[in-house]
């Protein structure tokens, strides 16, 4: 499968309206029926591939508004920053790659971070945030990141690096790319630590817990991709 898209198809579920509905009241004079909140049905979109979900009861009720703090979205924010970074070095090594196993994870790797992107920029909106530039245009700033406060990310590539990437020729760019997408998603899992500390939305939480899972999985591969060039 070459896209999940999970953490997407998470954020969507945020910015679901509650749907609710009341009946009139029926011909004979007998009291109005209401139905409640935790009774309406709320439409969930399903992951790429599956069906729809009609959620009922206390799974259908909204994240409230209030539901969110600081931490929350600096996650969100700094996480689409840090995204936008593995979509630039996927674009680096597009065509140059040496190895077909290295070929198809960069690919996996950049064809699931740019849906995430859209789905944590539209939470932020959501909830009355600006996202990041990177959020259209995952280039902004990302070779001179210093300069843009991205530094203290972890896992993010310095500008040398991404250079001796550009410049790398041959099983250069496969090892080189490795190398700095471990060290990237490493960084990842480890900002998704602090914010199921710090933050307080679920649904984020549960986008954290999404990211770490398919990042250590594929950390794991790269490595093993690395031993065996």
């Amino acid at each position: 499968m070459r896209t999940t898209q999970r953490g997407a198809a998470l954020l969507a579920a945020l910015c679901l309206p509650l749907v609710a509905g009341c009946s009139g009241e029926p011909e004979g004079g007998s009291s109005p029926t209401a139905t409640s909140p935790q009774d309406a049905p709320v439409l969930q979109p399903g992951r790429p591939g599956e069906s729809n979900t009609s959620l009922t009861g206390t799974d259908a009720v909204a994240t409230s508004s209030d539901s969110h703090n600081a931490a929350d979205v600096t996650f969100l924010t700094d996480m689409i920053v840090h995204h936008a970074q593995a979509v630039v070095m996927g674009d680096l090594v597009e065509g140059r790659l040496t190895d077909d196993s290295v070929e198809d994870i960069a690919s996996r790797i950049t064809d699931e971070q740019r849906p995430e992107m859209d789905g944590m920029a539209s939470s932020l909106k959501a909830w009355g945030e600006e996202p990041p530039p990177q959020a259209s245009n995952p280039t902004f700033g990302m070779r001179d990141h210093h300069a843009s406060g991205h530094a203290d990310m972890p896992g993010m590539a310095t500008e040398e690096e991404l250079t001796e990437l550009a410049e790398a020729d041959g099983a250069e760019v496969d090892r080189l790319y490795l190398e700095l997408m471990i060290a990237h998603h490493e960084g990842a899992v480890e900002m998704c630590d602090d914010v199921r500390e710090q933050g307080r939305d679920e649904r984020t939480s549960e986008l954290a817990d999404d990211i770490t899972v398919t990042q250590q999985k594929q950390v794991d591969q790269m490595k093993g991709m690395l031993a065996a060039l």
